[in-house]
């Protein structure tokens, strides 16, 4: 199923940026192919351009001639000045006729002999003086011409100048690399049609082939089309084979990106799988270390006319056995000594030095000693120097039967005493930690606390966080145990620790409950 997802993914990424490369690549051919068109069209218009300077020049020269022929009353001398033998070399012709009612007479003529219109001169008797260029259409011959006529614009006048242009051979236009329709496809047809009968010229075969444009342009009586293409990329190769690069180039981060996202996911697959194993050893190692805690520390005794409970929690960021620990020892009914301590650092070596420290002052109470003896003692079993470890002790004697509390601190804090009155943290003094030397010797301060009472011994854990002075902790714990002080003894230290640990504290915590109620 996981491998199904992630193909599932990959191939949806590959979709999407083959998605978004067709289409870039589009836009890219329709920017590419705008362009094309936009540059054909300047070029067509160019072409136009001539055109129609070509009709003006064809105008203004047959224009002068008929103007000639006018101011000379026809006269065939001073037509001839047109240049017979220029015209008869370039293959044209030029004439000079008069239109009259019994239809049309040539005056005089230039170049080679006119091939005239299917219907003759008739053909020349429809004009009129307006002065402008009359195109009379395409004439087959050897070759095929272009005949055209103007007629001055002259109220009074009957003369008409008649002209004949040959067209080329094989109506394929002469190209020159400085021509302004070098590189470009074009046919010029007359009129505003691409009849092939009305081709006047063009630089390909006809049709011409590919993507092409039309252009009307104006000429005299008539129009000319012209039908361009172009057999190359006016804007340049680059922008030819721009689409072609941005799809090339699409399809490869296509591909790249697919092949990246199942990498990564399989790279994330596999970490899930190992963060999923991690978590699985941190719970086992954390039930292990667990387990071993407990598995040092005594079991809760029963007393005759004091209630024990007792409450051990491991920190939430640790693996390690770590050194809290405490001990109830029973002297006689209603009197009993107890201890609660943390030794610094976490593991093997601080749990090993919990043990040996509980059972050695298990030994010294066995030997009779009191609490100051078997604290002065204990001083001797560590070296901070030595064993670069050391523990917080707190040892308490209580005689129930008589209600009075004895206390001995090394480095750790008071308990907690509640009684009906409300909750109070009991001060005693306190000597350093267990491993520091200190030649002040251990005294003991007795506090009178009737029945019934109960007293709350714990370590830092409940009470220490980090950027939190010591005192908020005490007060918080005061507090709790003030709250809860009037249920059963084992329900008020499930209370308590979820109380102080529910912020999530990082150290171990031991809370140990002494009720009594005589």
């Amino acid at each position: 199923m996981t491998k199904r997802r992630l193909r599932r993914v990959s191939t949806v990424v590959a979709v999407l940026l083959l998605v978004i490369t067709g289409v870039l690549t589009f836009l890219t051919w329709r920017v590419s192919e705008h362009s094309e068109q936009r540059l054909l069209s300047r070029q067509l218009a160019l072409v136009g351009s001539l055109l129609t300077s070509q009709a003006a020049v064809l105008q203004v020269q047959l224009a002068d001639v008929g103007q000639v022929a006018v101011n000379t009353g026809a006269n065939p001398a001073a037509f001839a000045r047109f240049g017979s033998t220029q015209l008869r070399q370039t293959g044209q012709s030029l004439s000079l006729w008069r239109i009259g009612d019994g239809g049309a007479e040539r005056l005089a003529l230039q170049g080679v002999d006119p091939l005239m219109p299917a219907d003759g001169a008739d053909a020349l008797t429809a004009l009129r003086p307006t002065g402008e260029l009359v195109i009379l259409g395409i004439l087959p011959g050897e070759p095929d011409r272009l005949a055209y006529a103007l007629m001055p614009a002259e109220g009074n006048t009957d003369l008409l100048v008649y002209a004949e242009s040959p067209l080329p051979d094989g109506r394929r236009m002469p190209e020159t690399p400085d021509s302004p329709v070098a590189g470009l496809d074009l046919a010029l047809y007359l009129g505003r049609t691409t009849d092939p009968a009305q081709l006047l010229e063009a630089t390909v075969a006809t049709p011409v082939d590919g993507e092409t444009q039309r252009l009307e342009v104006p000429f005299g009586s008539t129009a000319v089309t012209v039908v361009g293409a172009s057999p190359t990329h006016l804007a340049g190769p680059l922008s030819a084979a721009l689409p072609w690069i941005v799809l090339g180039v699409g399809c490869a981060l296509a591909v790249g990106g697919a092949a990246t996202v199942e990498f990564v996911s399989r790279r994330r697959a596999v970490a899930e799988r190992l963060a999923a194993e991690n978590e699985r050893l941190y719970r086992e190692q954390r039930g292990i270390a667990g387990t071993l805690q407990l598995a040092l520390l005594p079991t809760v005794p029963e007393l005759c006319g004091v209630d024990v409970a007792a409450r051990y929690v491991a920190g939430v960021d640790e693996l390690e056995v770590g050194g809290d620990w405490f001990d109830v020892v029973e002297h006689r009914p209603g009197c009993c000594v107890f201890v609660v301590g943390d030794i610094s650092g976490r593991g093997l070596p601080a749990a090993t030095t919990m043990a040996s420290l509980r059972f050695a002052v298990r030994a010294y109470l066995a030997e009779g000693h009191d609490i100051e003896t078997v604290l002065t003692r204990m001083r001797d079993l560590l070296d901070v120097d030595v064993d670069h470890q050391f523990a917080t002790v707190l040892l308490g004697e209580l005689d129930a039967t008589a209600g009075r509390l004895r206390l001995v601190s090394a480095g750790h804090f008071g308990p907690v005493v509640v009684t009906e009155d409300g909750a109070r943290l009991v001060d005693c003094p306190v000597t350093p930690p267990i491993g520091v030397p200190s030649r002040v010797p251990a005294r003991a301060t007795t506090v009178q606390v009737p029945g019934p009472a109960t007293l709350l011994a714990f370590t830092d854990g409940a009470v220490e966080r980090r950027g939190e002075v010591v005192d908020t902790g005490l007060e918080r714990l005061r507090r709790a145990a003030a709250e809860t002080g009037g249920q059963p003894l084992e329900p008020m230290l499930d209370e308590l620790l979820e109380t102080m640990t529910a912020d999530g504290g990082k150290d171990d915590t031991v809370i140990l409950g002494l009720r009594w109620t005589s």
